[in-house]
């Protein structure tokens, strides 16, 4: 049957359709079931894990949460629940943290996660404990290494072994959306690439028909499509999670910032790399006559070293901005003085200048204050219009100008600096001191903070203190307008002044 279509009828107050139905059809070794808020991902992961129960007597399960409080007070109690549904007896021993069934089967339920700092005991409630089935709710909390652990623990116990059952093994995690950076996005790629690994998203249509009927438009009125979350509260997608107070919430509007522009013949191009860090970045800008700030590209680098972060960076730049039809001022983060003898400091400024790149920077320009201050100029330009009408800072819509690059060779588009606007650049909820005086500081994610901290930097390098040339030209005509006038001398024969 085709998603969708009615496939697994349950009760008439709980059936499984289209996904929710291909996933419980499916036997791949491993699973990825993201979802989105009462997707009801959690549901049909459990209802899979109690129908295996009924098909196959005397099969041992494990069902986790990483914290032991989340598996008792959350995971146990809607798996008993569940369990009344199904018609599945469950008497709960708890000397071996499991439930037993009428049928020989044993269901393992504890958390993942142990008291223990010490290395040698962080696999120890898994370790000797075979089962046929793992299924690990809210799998985003966990550790990549202790995922990798419960792989080993997919076999048969020694009494199915010698009476010669053969049981289906499955690792099933239901995250909530992740990043593109979490473990579980490289370990199950959206394209399904990875032989035995299945990767599905959920989203809140399509558990549609098992959730109250007004509960859809309250999430679409709280989450709209241009909310920073609508693609993972809303379709279960992979993609930006905002954790904590958008440093440009009420600012960034994208119907407004986004819009179609074109760099324009006679003014230079700007760049800026933020790198030194994990994920580096490159933007492209230009500032137009009347003093906005329009950003024509990027690249942002996933977990890319420098030395293959500036090839990638010299590609595009010729690409898209051939050397012969335009002039580049570049600029970066303060990373330590220049070298000018010949055995100077070894910098990653000493690379991009081997690179043919000539940085400028001010110092103190990563200092907590002036920081601050460059935000609260983006804030302004944000709001401000332009006398053009245009808003005073705007992203190119060009979608193919702004690129997610890595090492393993993947180049796709991502609207990155529009995510760091709409919510991936957040406070901290820790503030700093500055002059002896408390205040907010934003939060250092490594990856959209370091598109912010690059949009900063051009600010302060090409825009603060800077006039634009329609200042220069104002200033120019006030200061002829203003200049004295020398008075006509009298054109008197005899007057003092002739003589």
């Amino acid at each position: 049957m085709g998603r969708g279509q009615l496939s697994v009828a349950v009760t008439a107050a709980l059936e499984f359709r289209g996904v929710h139905a291909e996933f419980l059809r499916d036997r791949s070794p491993e699973i990825d079931l993201e979802g989105s808020l009462s997707s009801g991902k959690t549901v049909v992961c459990l209802w899979k894990e109690l129908e295996a129960l009924r098909r196959h007597p005397g099969i041992w399960i494990l069902i986790a949460r990483f914290t032991g409080d989340a598996t008792d007070t959350l995971l146990r109690p809607q798996f008993e629940q569940l369990a009344r549904l199904h018609n599945t007896t469950l008497k709960w021993n708890a000397d071996d943290s499991a439930y037993e069934t009428l049928n020989g089967s044993r269901v393992f339920a504890f958390g993942l996660k142990t008291q223990s700092s010490r290395a040698e005991d962080r696999y120890a409630k898994i370790r000797g404990l075979p089962v046929s089935r793992i299924y690990v709710d809210q799998a985003e909390q966990l550790p990549g290494d202790l995922a990798l652990e419960l792989r080993a623990r997919l076999r048969p116990d020694i009494e199915a072994r010698v009476r010669g059952k053969v049981y289906p093994r499955q690792l099933t995690f239901s995250p909530n959306p992740c990043n593109e950076e979490h473990w579980l996005a490289k370990q199950f790629p959206e394209n399904n690439s990875i032989k035995g690994r299945r990767y599905y998203a959920l989203s809140l249509f399509d558990n549609a028909h098992n959730l109250p009927p007004d509960m859809i438009d309250t999430m679409l009125t709280a989450y709209p499509p241009e909310h920073p979350k609508h693609q993972t509260v809303i379709l279960g997608r992979r993609g930006l999670n905002v954790i904590g107070d958008a440093v440009y919430e009420n600012y960034f509007d994208r119907t407004r910032h986004v819009r179609a522009v074109l760099p324009m013949t006679g003014l230079p191009l700007l760049e800026v790399f933020e790198v030194g860090r994990h994920n580096p970045v490159w933007l492209v800008a230009q500032r137009t006559f009347y003093g906005g700030l329009v950003l024509l590209g990027g690249v942002l680098g996933r977990r890319m070293a420098l030395e293959d972060f500036l090839p990638i960076v010299a590609e595009k730049r010729r690409a898209w901005f051939p050397p012969d039809a335009w002039t580049f001022k570049t600029c970066t983060s303060p990373m330590g003085g220049k070298a000018t003898v010949k055995f100077g400091r070894y910098t990653l400024l000493r690379q991009l200048e081997n690179a043919g790149y000539r940085p400028e920077w001010r110092d103190g320009g990563n200092a907590p204050d002036v920081r601050l201050a460059v935000i609260e100029e983006i804030s302004s330009l944000l709001r401000r219009e332009l006398r053009d009408q245009s808003p005073a800072l705007s992203i190119a819509d060009t979608a193919d100008r702004w690129r997610s690059v890595s090492l393993d060779g993947t180049d796709k588009p991502m609207a990155f600096a529009s995510f760091a606007f709409e919510g991936g650049y957040v406070w901290d909820e820790h503030t700093i001191s500055v002059g002896h005086k408390d205040v907010r500081q934003p939060h250092e994610d490594d990856e959209y903070a370091n598109v912010m901290h690059a949009i900063e930097h051009l600010l302060l390098n090409f825009c603060v203190d800077e006039p634009s040339a329609d200042e220069r030209e104002s200033r120019r005509i006030r200061a002829k307008q203003q200049r004295p006038q020398s008075p006509t001398l009298p054109n008197i024969a005899h007057s003092w002044m002739a003589q």
